[in-house]
């Protein structure tokens, strides 16, 4: 069931819906409405995507198999619990900048080759391999949903580097991507293990801490009370999806490609209070582990400046360094500033 918000965010409905269906078409709608686009991701970096084609229904299967999950007993889930060498699998005590986030996760990704074994060596790339529930009534249809999402982002990434005259680019992003999976769940009990000390401007403990997404772009759903909030001069604004909807931001890779162009939002999620419980899924779009990271060239002469702001690096690189804080204190994380120039 979801809960309105008494802080909505009104404008942001406004200028920031879209129809997938209107993107899969031609001629001068589609072209404004890429260009409607490209304002929107430029000033929010959120947007919400309707007309997927998505049926309802499976998204209801990934709600009820992610619910299945975390109802497991401990023992159960961390059998599948993530270490330093595997970042795929189970986790109830994640760090997002250096502080613990008030919810428990499951990872899993990217497979090269989806006939073979998870744990199969063809399968074990540098984030790892997964680990998934022993369940397939469980497993399945949250394996479904990772292939139902692969598809719709890449066609998506397609679309903002169309907006910037990049969409060559689009086809070395995609092949060999390294995506993964994240379910979320958000419940007070959970953090009766977890500090309850609040940020000074949320009402609540802090389910995930305020951070940008590392990858390319993201595409959430969400099932419980609205709890996702986006910083927006100066202020957190709840971002409040339809019913069905995405959620798409974009992340710090698409950053420097579109050589800030599309800046990557910052955001937070609220913890659960009471008697709440919240399920989520991200689904990370992310370059090749190869892909070196560096603004792209345009057709649009305006569109990006001449001079690139960062030094390129691999997406490799970049992940492995921010992976590594997601378990302990590492000192500051690494950010793309880090690569500016």
């Amino acid at each position: 069931m979801i809960e309105r918000c008494k802080n909505s965010f009104p404008e942001w409905r406004e200028a920031a819906v879209f129809d997938a269906r209107v993107f899969r078409g031609s001629g001068e709608m589609r072209d404004r409405e890429l260009q409607r686009l490209r304002r929107a991701v430029e000033r929010w970096g959120f947007f919400e995507l309707q007309g997927h084609g998505i049926e309802h229904q499976r998204i209801q299967d990934l709600f009820t198999a992610q619910r299945d999950f975390f109802a497991l007993s401990s023992e159960q889930k961390l059998s599948l619990r993530r270490t330093a060498i595997n970042s795929r699998g189970y986790n109830p005590g994640e760090l997002t900048k250096n502080s613990l986030d008030a919810k428990e996760i499951l990872d899993l990704g990217h497979k090269p080759d989806p006939t073979a074994e998870d744990d199969a060596l063809v399968n074990r790339v540098a984030d790892g391999w997964n680990q998934m529930p022993k369940d397939a009534g469980i497993s399945e249809p949250i394996w479904n949903w990772f292939t139902l999402c692969e598809p719709l982002a890449i066609e998506i990434c397609g679309w903002l580097l169309n907006t910037i005259g990049a969409s060559e680019s689009l086809a070395s992003l995609a092949h060999g991507h390294s995506s993964f999976l994240r379910l979320n769940a958000y419940s007070d009990a959970h953090q009766l293990t977890q500090s309850k000390r609040k940020s000074p401007d949320s009402p609540v403990p802090l389910g995930i801490h305020r951070h940008t997404d590392s990858g390319l772009l993201t595409l959430l759903v969400e099932d419980g009370h609205h709890a996702l909030q986006v910083l927006h001069e100066g202020q957190w604004r709840m971002i409040e999806p339809a019913p069905n909807a995405f959620i798409v931001n974009t992340g710090d890779m698409l950053q420097v490609l579109s050589n800030d162009r599309f800046v990557a939002p910052e955001h937070r999620v609220l913890g659960s209070v009471g008697s709440q419980y919240r399920l989520s899924a991200a689904y990370f779009f992310n370059p090749p582990y190869e892909q070196v990271i560096q603004s792209l060239p345009s057709k649009h002469s305006d569109s990006i400046v001449d001079q690139p702001r960062y030094r390129g690096f691999t997406w490799e690189e970049f992940r492995r360094r921010r992976g590594a804080g997601d378990y302990e204190d590492l000192g500051e994380e690494v950010q793309i500033s880090h690569y500016r120039i």
